[in-house]
């Protein structure tokens, strides 16, 4: 015979269960959809630099899963790169309190320090990022920061030996060669400055700011015609670029040099 004289609490146990599956479960999985879409969302929007809808699309994912460091880090990189730099600073704290050995929360933090002109803290955490990076792509970009931390803070030598080390791992990457090449000339060493700018333009013969910055170098040296004609080569570049702010300076410093009065100076 069957005993039917279950416990009362037995039985509601059964039917919580029952519940739990019939609406519980359903509502937390569409939850976690819906957590994860916002989540995908909002690292589109940032990588299409739609940075306000980013911001907004993480702000509802974190809404849902504030434990989720990616959701602070993407969230934080958008701020970044809209100008708010103390709510970025706010988000990538946070990623990192959750996710203490992620390079790329030191990384984006450390590019916040150096929009606030605290090279030293953005140096504390690129110091950091190195630590944790894994791959030679990353390695690369931290040391290129931190070279650029260091050579805003007025220390060219430091800051030329993270540029080497970055070349050393990528010998043809054209943000370092430019940004070795502007450590090499804070510290009084033109020529070296000149054979990165020329290796540069071997590699992308159409970067407008190479030009700009061979013109006025060769200008420093007396080689007025070559200045010259590395800025008009600038200008042509960064108009087919679409670099209307660059073109404009370039065509302001064309103006200067081919007035009169510089002609015959």
């Amino acid at each position: 015979m069957v005993a039917t004289n279950i416990p009362w609490s037995a039985w509601l146990l059964r039917v919580g269960l029952v519940l739990l599956v019939l609406l519980g479960w359903p509502t937390l999985a569409k939850a976690h959809d819906l957590e994860t879409d916002l989540g995908d969302r909002c690292l589109l929007a940032v990588q299409q630099q739609g940075y306000d809808q980013a911001i907004t699309l993480c702000s509802q994912a974190l809404e849902i899963a504030d434990q989720n460091p990616d959701y602070w880090l993407s969230r934080g990189l958008a701020r970044y790169h809209g100008g708010d730099f103390s709510q970025a600073l706010v988000d990538d704290t946070q990623a990192l309190s959750l996710a203490p050995e992620n390079f790329r929360a030191y990384y984006n933090r450390g590019l916040v320090y150096v929009a606030l002109h605290d090279f030293g803290a953005a140096i504390a955490d690129f110091d950091q990022a190195l630590v944790w990076a894994a791959t030679p792509e990353a390695l690369v970009e931290i040391y290129d920061d931190r070279g650029l931390a260091k050579l805003m803070a007025a220390q060219p030598e430091q800051a030329l030996a993270d540029f080497d080390q970055a070349l050393a791992l990528a010998e043809g990457d054209v943000r370092t060669l430019f940004n070795h090449s502007c450590a090499c000339h804070q510290l009084g060493r033109t020529e070296a400055a000149l054979v990165d700018l020329n290796h540069l333009l071997r590699i992308d013969p159409g970067h407008a700011r190479t030009y700009l910055k061979r013109g006025l170098l060769r200008r420093s040296l007396g080689d007025y015609a070559g200045g010259l004609a590395d800025l008009q080569q600038a200008a042509h570049c960064a108009q087919l670029q679409g670099q209307t702010p660059l073109h404009h300076y370039i065509l302001t410093l064309l103006n200067a040099w081919q007035s009169p009065a510089l002609a015959t100076g």
